[in-house]
């Protein structure tokens, strides 16, 4: 019975597998027939080998593709220049310390100020803001948001300095004073443009290119950089990790930033519109990615070919 039942399964295993090739064809036969006449013949041998690698081949294909589509995160390659980028701790993340040189303190963020140098450890629970208008100087705005320090000031002469719940620092910028500072964190580029006042801090201009890795290179591609327009507001919604880059400062006008981060997708807000969502589609990564669309070429070759041999064996 169970020798009866083990040659049944893979009768109809055999048919199944041998079935798919029945697509699409015009033949006078059933499967049923289809697959008799195939174990008939004299090449049966080679022609269930070449079926049985093709079918592995086509699990592979599809456990790469799944694996490789269904990856959420997207990598995103920011370059833009702006008014005021927004830098939050990424789950509880350390700041990356600043040297600070003939920077203006404005203790409490008030109008109490002092000439500082140092180094500027910021607190974990804390908002930073950059800011720079026009060819103005560059402001670092420290804002906790528990009401605790916002971090310490250790100056030239080794000592730490506790800072208030709210600090503000200028710093001049001239074509002598230019500035490169790395930044990490949770990043939103470019301020809202309000009806109500008439300069607020904006982006200028900039783009957003979405990159992946290839299926089986694993190596990176890049898509076609999607632009940034004036008074626009960037994120990156859901980060899956820190972003992490650095800005430069000259006498050029506004802040210029780069920086690559990952997430489910990435916003573009702008004013009086819809959201602009960019995320790696499907599409995308198939258009994209040259390794998995060679692969899935071979295998409709492989498929048309096995057919062929099929064909002139059993007619």
């Amino acid at each position: 019975m169970s020798e009866q039942w083990i040659r049944r399964f893979f009768r109809k295993a055999s048919k199944a597998l041998l079935g798919i090739f029945l697509t699409n064809e015009d033949l006078p036969y059933t499967a049923t027939e289809f697959r008799d006449r195939i174990s008939h013949s004299r090449f049966r041998i080679l022609i269930h080998a070449l079926v049985g690698i093709f079918w592995l081949l086509l699990a592979y294909i599809i456990f790469i593709s799944v694996r490789f589509l269904a990856t959420p995160d997207t990598l995103y390659n920011v370059n833009a220049t702006s008014e005021i980028i927004t830098i939050n701790s990424y789950k509880d993340s350390a700041f990356m310390p600043w040297k600070l040189e003939s920077a203006t303190r404005y203790s409490e963020c008030g109008t109490d100020t002092s000439a500082v140098s140092g180094t500027l450890e910021i607190a974990r629970e804390t908002t930073l803001y950059l800011e720079r208008v026009g060819t103005g100087s560059l402001w670092i705005t420290l804002s906790s948001d528990t009401l605790a320090p916002a971090g310490e000031l250790l100056n030239t002469a080794g000592e730490r300095v506790e800072l208030s719940d709210c600090e503000a620092f200028e710093l001049p910028v001239s074509d002598i004073n230019s500035y490169t500072l790395p930044i990490d964190g949770v990043m939103t580029l470019g301020g809202e443009v309000k009806e109500a006042s008439t300069r607020e801090p904006i982006l200028h201009s900039g783009s957003v290119a979405i990159s992946d890795k290839g299926a089986l290179s694993r190596q990176y591609y890049q898509t076609d950089p999607y632009p940034l327009e004036l008074g626009d507001k960037f994120y990156i919604k859901e980060p899956s990790v820190q972003s992490s880059g650095f800005i430069y400062v000259d006498s050029s006008p506004g802040i210029k930033a780069t920086y690559s981060g990952k997430g489910d997708i990435g916003v573009i807000q702008r004013y009086k519109s819809e959201d602009v969502v960019l995320r790696n589609s499907i599409w995308t990564k198939l258009a994209n990615d040259e390794t998995l669309i060679v692969l899935w070429v071979f295998l409709v070759a492989a498929f048309s070919f096995l057919k062929y041999i099929m064909r002139v064996n059993i007619e």
